[in-house]
């Protein structure tokens, strides 16, 4: 059987064969940025840095297929995060910490999987944000401004299943919690429905975990679901939707949250989009500010693989009754006064 192998950098090889093909390719991208933030400290200073990461994470990763004939095959997937503004990796002491998975894969049926990997909720809600889950600015993956409200981007020792059905996706994946003698502590699930008809898309999603076990033999629960929808009227891209977490204490008070999003995409020019969204975050908890985040972002696309991007947000919150507020930023560690005004100038390059 003759074989054709090329070996480029970092030992990316792809090869054909007589009776099956296999492939892997070395893909990443970098995204930096410049950053302006006002109230960034306890004594309301500003601050300008260099961030990684303003519309989309930087990363690189190796992806891999295998024909294994009858409409099947093989694949695998490792990503890493890094920060493009120090060349540190986005995990301490954790290489590839985006997805590390390996499955099977039918044309009919779909693909069953197994690894660290992303949740149904992410890949379902990521199609549905305005900013795409951009880090500048975005209330998404977490409910609000607060990380405890967040809903499980990935979890690792994960089973998990995609199929496509027309114009209907089905998403679902379970985490083990590994833990001797308990089952149920760590574990993690969720599921999605997302049907897409062209113009118009709308999907249901939902996240369940549960924290580790205590001495009581009792957990956490945490969940979270959304409904959202978009449809595209010409050049203009209009979607939104809602959020709901709630979580459970082994003791105590239950504690909920809702995000209500939205916002449109618009296409001046084939090379120049422009983006406008907003984020509501209501608290069913005392002595918790609701939140307001208001963003607008321009990207113009230089070629196929770069564009260059300028945001803008502001985020406020509310007080209570004793007139005090709950600090919120545009990002989690930047928290300080009852409001906050952000402002990036950034480069991303895909390769």
């Amino acid at each position: 059987m003759k074989k054709q192998c090329a070996v480029a950098a970092l030992a990316v090889v792809s090869c054909t064969g007589a009776h099956a093909q296999a492939s892997v390719t070395l893909y990443g991208l970098i995204d930096t940025n410049i950053e302006f933030l006002n109230h960034a400290g306890a004594a309301g200073g500003s601050l300008v840095r260099e961030n990684s990461g303003g519309l989309s994470n930087s990363r690189f990763g190796f992806r891999g297929t295998e024909d294994l004939g009858g409409g099947n095959k093989a694949f695998f997937i490792l990503e890493a995060g890094f920060n493009g503004n120090d060349g540190t990796n986005a995990s301490a002491g954790v290489l590839f910490n985006r997805t590390a998975a390996v499955g099977v894969s039918n044309d009919a049926f779909g693909a069953l999987s197994a690894g660290l990997q992303y949740t149904a909720m992410y890949d379902t809600l990521i199609r549905y944000d305005p900013m795409v889950f951009g880090q500048q600015y975005t209330w998404m993956p977490t409910t609000g401004s607060a990380d405890s409200f967040s809903f499980k981007a990935r979890v690792n020792n994960s089973v998990k299943y995609v199929g496509r059905f027309g114009g209907l996706t089905a998403t679902a994946d379970y985490s083990f919690g590994g833990t001797a003698d308990s089952f149920q502590s760590s574990a993690a699930y969720g599921g999605a429905l997302d049907y897409d008809a062209g113009s118009f898309a709308a999907a249901l999603a939902y996240d369940y975990r549960n924290g580790a076990i205590n001495s009581t033999g009792m957990w956490t629960k945490s969940r979270n679901w959304s409904a959202s929808a978009r449809e595209q009227i010409g050049d203009a891209t209009i979607m939104g939707g809602y959020e709901h977490y709630l979580y459970n204490p082994t003791k105590g008070k239950s504690v909920s949250s809702a995000l209500w999003f939205g916002g449109v995409r618009y296409l001046i020019l084939p090379y120049f989009r422009v983006t406008a969204a907003a984020y509501y975050q209501s608290n069913k908890a005392d002595n918790v500010s609701n939140s307001l985040m208001g963003v607008l972002g321009a990207d113009y696309i230089l070629s196929k693989r770069t564009d260059v991007y300028a945001t803008v947000a502001y985020a406020a919150s509310t007080h209570y009754a004793n007139d005090r507020y709950t600090p919120v930023g545009l990002t989690s560690d930047t928290a300080f006064g009852p409001n906050q005004t952000g402002v990036t100038l950034g480069i991303r390059h895909r390769f």
